[in-house]
């Protein structure tokens, strides 16, 4: 029993410990995009870590003078430039290059997080699978029963690509057709073209023998809808890597409306605190993810590295979003805003975030 229960344990911190690898390979990515895009315009650099707090190895360049290190709180990492937050009279210090090339710097760590979700998510679609909706069942009198066939996966509706994040997802795409919808079904690994028309059916299933058995109301009656005649059920569908490429940057910006919309909702009181979460809450997504498999782990790992970058880009203080909104500013005015009164609004953002993202892993573990 002892052994047992020490062997949960030590399979749960497993989990835990692939969660925090995972999410600083997205910080790592994420901070490696500036570093790039630093070294390629000309930013001094002094450090490049991962992870924060002590140092638990260090490595100096003899080339450039660059520290390469990491830490040993491995919940974040950072670029440090020259001079980035002082005044300094050296041409390679931050502050002192151009508005657009630090606009270039500060966007990158967003861009890398988007592209390396790209990457993953084409790779999943590839080797794994899309989940789409496919027909499940078509009714028998309903108007599409010689057009839709049972296994049918949709890849477009009405002209717009079908991407599922959430199981309202399929419902909005066929509830807000008209009369007629066009889609494009993928049959027997071919893509076809059809043109569904919306009428009256029957509700109903199909017995051992392939007979369509009637659905009845109270006072014996079959049941009859309007709409397109099927149901429709989710399958992960494999694709080849150019189509899941293709198919993949129509699902990552479909993701990051989804981000923006439930920010959106998160804001305006119209969905509950209980569904954000702060770092706490992500490692314990991510762990329960790593459960089900590395596909599940991949796929939850870009979906939070596109929130990543979504979430760097509000113009929050101290976030990349904000640090762009204030060399606009100077781009426009021509001369900077007091880098002290940037740095205490940016140290106040700081604070507020961090005060957040404990404050919602705590409410999250209270209604959960």
């Amino acid at each position: 029993m002892i052994g047992a229960t020490f062997a949960g344990v030590m399979t749960t911190v497993g989990y835990v410990l692939i969660a925090i690898l995972a999410l600083m390979f997205m910080v790592v990515i994420h901070e490696f995009g500036h570093y790039l895009s630093g070294k390629l315009l000309g930013f001094k650099i002094n450090e490049f870590a991962i992870g924060f707090g002590p140092a638990l190895f260090k490595k100096r360049s003899k080339k450039t003078g660059e520290l390469f290190s990491i830490r040993i709180l491995p919940l974040g990492g950072y670029c440090q430039f020259e001079d980035e937050e002082d005044d300094s009279t050296s041409p390679t210090a931050f502050n002192n290059q151009a508005p657009w090339k630090r606009l270039i710097v500060l966007f990158s760590g967003a861009f890398f997080n988007f592209v390396s979700g790209l990457v993953i998510i084409t790779l999943f679609f590839t080797f794994y699978g899309q989940l789409l909706p496919s027909v499940a069942n078509v009714y028998e009198d309903s108007a599409n029963q010689t057009i839709l066939q049972e296994g049918d996966v949709f890849l477009r509706v009405d002209g717009k690509q079908m991407n599922v994040l959430l199981a309202e997802d399929v419902s909005a795409a066929f509830s807000n057709a008209g009369e007629t919808m066009d889609v494009d079904v993928l049959r027997e690994g071919e893509r076809v073209h059809l043109a569904l028309q919306r009428a009256d059916y029957v509700l109903g299933t199909y017995d051992n023998e392939g007979n369509f058995v009637p659905e009845l109301d109270t006072n014996g009656n079959p049941i009859t809808k309007y709409g397109f005649g099927f149901t429709s059920a989710l399958s992960a569908v494999k694709l080849d890597f150019f189509s899941a490429l293709g198919r993949s940057f129509s699902f990552m910006f479909f993701l990051v409306y989804k981000i923006v919309l439930i920010l959106w909702m998160l804001l305006t009181g119209k969905m509950g605190m209980e569904n954000a979460g702060g770092p706490i809450t992500t490692i314990s997504v991510i762990s329960e993810a790593s459960k089900s498999g590395f596909a599940m782990l991949s796929y939850v790992v870009c979906l939070i590295s596109a929130n990543l970058a979504v979430m760097n880009l509000l113009p929050i203080p101290a976030l990349d979003g904000s640090r762009m909104v204030f060399c606009i500013i100077e781009w426009i005015r021509k001369k900077p805003i007091n880098k002290k009164i940037e740095a205490v609004i940016h140290m106040v953002g700081f604070v507020l975030i961090f005060g957040f993202a404990i404050f919602a892993d705590v409410f999250h573990w209270i209604k959960s």
